[in-house]
């Protein structure tokens, strides 16, 4: 009985020592609120958005605020990427989502060859067929240009914003460097 008390108190104790309850906030961090965001396209869930809160007037702002919508087109805004909430005041919203197509060649071989030859031809090969494309209309995807805004107020925070038809606009990327 005794080490079972015992085991118990150190487990107990441990616990305690450790922390419970997620990770602990730097001190600094201002006081955040629950904040919901869905981003749907002409009614529908975007899935897989990227969404940011940004202060346009702060581009220095200290905290990153955002998260990635899920299938049905909501976010559930973290603060650093782990603390639940965004804190008070008004934010520019950001909303981007890029997809690649993967390249036949990358299917077919998954993993850059060890050969240093055989690598770059790959890694050329990988950055030709490789194609990445927008499908958010551009605008959303700078503080300076999207007109989406947000007040987060003490309290819970839902809001619903939606970024127009669905686009294909083929991004340019920067080739492998040879």
């Amino acid at each position: 009985m005794k080490k079972m008390l015992f085991a118990s108190i150190a487990i107990l104790a441990a616990l305690v020592a450790q922390g419970c309850g997620g990770p602990k906030a730097p001190a600094d961090m201002p006081k955040l609120f629950p904040t919901t965001i869905t981003i749907t396209q002409e009614g529908a869930p975007c899935e897989d958005a990227i969404v940011q809160l940004v202060k346009p007037e702060e581009p220095t702002y200290k905290w990153l605020i955002g998260g990635r919508t899920d299938a049905q087109g909501k976010c559930e805004i973290k603060t650093q990427g782990k603390y639940k909430g965004a804190p008070e005041g008004s934010f520019a919203v950001v909303v981007y989502k890029t997809v690649t197509l993967e390249s036949e060649t990358r299917k077919a071989q998954p993993s850059c060859p060890a050969d240093p030859e055989e690598a770059r031809i790959w890694s050329q090969k990988v950055h030709e067929e490789e194609r990445v494309f927008e499908h958010v209309d551009t605008k959303y995807k700078k503080a300076t240009t999207t007109d989406l805004k947000i007040d987060v107020v003490s309290g819970k925070n839902d809001q619903t914003f939606d970024v127009g038809p669905e686009i294909e606009e083929e991004v340019q990327t920067m080739g492998p460097s040879t």
